[in-house]
């Protein structure tokens, strides 16, 4: 019965996606993703329409989905005040669209299947079309069709440092191509899924030697850190308040803002202790506008005067353009020796859609009065970095900015000593978010070679060195202060990826176009 059950092509689909997403955080098994390809692989010799095809690749996407990414549906609920079984209908909305490269490409690989003729090819032909051309249309589809969550199947390799170096010159791209090429080697010759006369094992040439390679380079980085400079000792203070906390008192219920203050202000007392050489509060953490007319931004400055040390806090700035807009905000507040605080600033270029403004909404502001849970936020479009009085250069990044690899490529391109991230996680509850979307921005370190200091309100909090080791991190949830020490570049990198990006999808694309070109002479 059960092995006849997993010949049930709906049933193996499903499989698929359940691999996928217990290869991520909170799980996180990426030994599964090595099985995902071969599964994946030999449901696509099968002779379906294209509208199974696509059905079945979209029920892939939807097992990950709901795997990976239910906490939607707590957002959903406890923000836009919606019952729970109505929150959960918009998710699966949501679902339909958050993973479409899964069904695109396994409906084009299923078409080219029914095509080829595969079981009159040669054993080579097969070996370079599973460890070659799915691995290359597989990643190149993962990259034309991104997802509002940015991630790579590669991206479950976060904790292994000791194989990751490599994306410094190919980005993190390359770790997809890497994963399907050994995956879908291995299912031809333990799974073929059509009759061979001999076991193909020429297959495994090119995703061992990408394997080699990464481990190879990997050792060598490892022993070959850019060169350190000075230690930056940094204090992030992590003072567990939510959105909602935070947007009562922006909304000046009772003495709230005090008491949002008072916690950031207790905890950083406790900070003080350990003389860091810089304080981080997170994302939005002072619930005023910062202007010099507001008196809580008057006491703040006196008070990191009081203290004699930097500070670096999320909070929100007039817009220029607008009147009825603000900025989501960082702030640098530094103390200087004439007994001034000076201010350096940083407005959020990327905004999360449904959160911090409304698709279309400014054609359309009507729709503002019937979503008032959305905010309007203004654009920033600047990213300069600020410097500390030691000459100490950070680049600044807020919540989602530090996942989305072209933008901080962007932010990294400035001759930076590290990365700041200010994230607000709390929106997504008690749930694996918060671990899913740190581990996600662990690749920004590897590929830019700059250490990244992320300080979140709820949890989890860390620090990444340039090789994309993690510090202890925060709990969830927890008031909590971390004092971690980063280890800064002596000299400001910029790696290959920095400067040239994701120029692995055209070689990708080259691969799959050289394909063509002698499929399509054949039939001549």
């Amino acid at each position: 019965m059960l092995p006849k059950l997993f010949k049930t092509p709906w049933i193996i689909s499903a499989l698929c996606g359940v691999l996928v997403f217990l290869s991520f955080e909170t799980f996180n098994l990426p030994l599964l993703a090595l099985v995902f390809p071969i599964l994946f692989n030999r449901l696509s010799f099968e002779n379906f329409t294209l509208k199974k095809s696509f059905a079945l690749g979209f029920l892939t996407s939807l097992i990950i989905m709901l795997g990976g990414f239910y906490w939607v549906t707590y957002v959903i609920h406890e923000f836009g005040y919606l019952p729970w079984w109505l929150s959960f209908l918009i998710f699966l909305a949501f679902c339909g669209f958050g993973a479409l490269n899964f069904p695109i490409f396994f409906t084009a690989a299923n078409f080219l299947h029914q095509r080829i003729a595969p079981h009159k090819r040669s054993s080579y032909f097969l070996s370079f079309w599973f460890s070659l051309f799915l691995p290359a249309l597989f990643s190149t589809v993962e990259y034309f069709f991104p997802k509002i969550f940015p991630w790579y199947l590669g991206h479950c390799l976060y904790k292994a440092t000791y194989l990751t170096q490599i994306i410094e010159y190919t980005g993190s791209l390359f770790l997809s191509f890497m994963i399907y090429s050994l995956g879908s080697s291995i299912g031809l010759i333990l799974l073929p899924p059509i009759p061979l006369n001999r076991r193909p094992w020429e297959s495994l040439l090119v995703p061992l030697s990408l394997v080699f390679l990464s481990l190879g380079f990997s050792q060598y980085r490892m022993a070959h850190p850019p060169m350190a400079g000075k230690t930056l000792k940094v204090a992030l203070i992590q003072a567990n308040i939510g959105s909602l906390e935070k947007v009562n008192a922006e909304m000046r219920v009772g003495n709230l803002i005090d008491q949002v203050v008072g916690k950031y202000h207790s905890l950083t007392e406790t900070a003080l202790k350990s003389k860091p050489d810089l304080i981080l509060w997170p994302e939005t953490a002072m619930p005023f506008t910062m202007g010099n007319s507001q008196s809580r931004f008057e006491a703040l400055k006196a008070q990191v005067l009081q203290w004699g040390t930097p500070l670096i806090t999320g909070s929100y700035a007039k817009s220029e353009r607008s009147s009825f807009k603000d900025y989501n905000g960082a702030f640098l507040l530094q103390p200087e020796s004439n007994g001034s605080v000076s201010i350096q600033s940083y407005m959020k270029n990327i905004l999360l859609a449904f959160g911090e403004y409304f698709p279309m909404g400014e054609y359309f502001p009507i729709i503002y009065r019937y979503f008032p849970q959305v905010a309007d936020f203004e654009r920033g479009n600047q990213q300069e970095p600020v410097t500390l009085n030691d000459g100490t250069k950070l680049g600044l990044t807020i919540c989602y900015e530090a996942i989305v690899p072209s933008f901080f490529r962007k932010t990294a391109s400035h001759p930076i000593h590290a990365v700041v991230n200010l994230t607000n996680d709390s929106w997504f509850g008690p749930t694996s978010e918060p671990f899913l979307h740190g581990s996600l921005s662990v690749f920004r370190s590897i590929e830019t070679k700059l250490p990244l200091i992320r300080v979140t309100n709820t949890g989890i909090s860390f620090t990444v060195d340039s090789l994309g080791n993690r510090s202890p991190v925060t709990s969830v949830y927890s008031p909590e202060v971390l004092i971690s020490e980063v280890k800064l570049p002596d000299v400001p990198p910029t790696t290959f990826y920095t400067r040239h990006g994701d120029w692995l999808v055209l070689v990708l694309t080259t691969v799959l176009l050289l394909f063509g070109f002698l499929l399509f002479f054949e039939r001549d």
